[in-house]
């Protein structure tokens, strides 16, 4: 993305905290904290400068580790059991116009964040509705998209080439290319 789209792309999006998971526990006696990553967890982004908590201060992170299907992290400033249990419950995460960020860590594929809230069209232009959810569905992602019409159902759309056309944006439609029947058997 240009210089050009990128600062056009940060003017038309709203700027929001992007929370990638939680501090769930302490652990031991030095001040270490259990992280439990959310849907938009990339491992780069744990000891980018990019991470902040959510009051908005930066994260502090020093040093990370694999801790089941956690992460076990020090923070700065974090030294014993009774200030790690002050920051069980706090959020990590990013603002979302940093995602735009050419230095930005990005995992191959993006983060499904940005496909929140964004109009969902065909290669034929057939308006499909608004992504409400990210639903993670085996080893892939489906974008949920309510159906105007009946509003008791989902539509949901396999987030993957060649269904969902490459896009890096936070704005503007996605645009699908869906197999034959894919929305007669979910809407039928």
């Amino acid at each position: 993305m240009d210089e050009a789209s990128v600062a056009s792309e940060r003017s038309d999006a709203p700027n929001r905290f992007v929370i990638i998971g939680e501090i769930v526990k302490a652990i031991g006696l030095k001040g270490e904290l259990k992280f439990y990553p959310l849907l938009d967890y990339h491992e780069g982004l744990l000891l980018s400068s990019y991470l902040q908590w959510g009051d908005g201060t930066a994260s502090g992170i020093t040093r990370q580790r694999q801790a089941g299907s956690c992460r076990a992290v020090k923070v700065r400033g974090v030294d014993d059991r009774n200030a790690a249990d002050s920051m069980v419950g706090r959020e990590l995460g990013f603002m979302s116009h940093d995602y735009l960020a050419a230095d930005f860590p990005r995992p191959d594929g993006g983060l499904p964040f940005r496909w929140l809230g964004r109009e969902v069209r065909t290669t034929d232009g057939t308006k499909v509705g608004i992504v409400d959810e990210v639903r993670v569905a085996g080893t892939g992602l489906m974008l949920v998209v309510p159906d105007d019409e009946s509003m008791s159902k989902e539509i949901l759309i396999p987030a993957v080439a060649p269904i969902l056309q490459p896009d890096e944006g936070l704005t503007g439609s996605l645009i699908i290319d869906p197999p034959e029947g894919l929305f007669d058997v979910q809407l039928g």
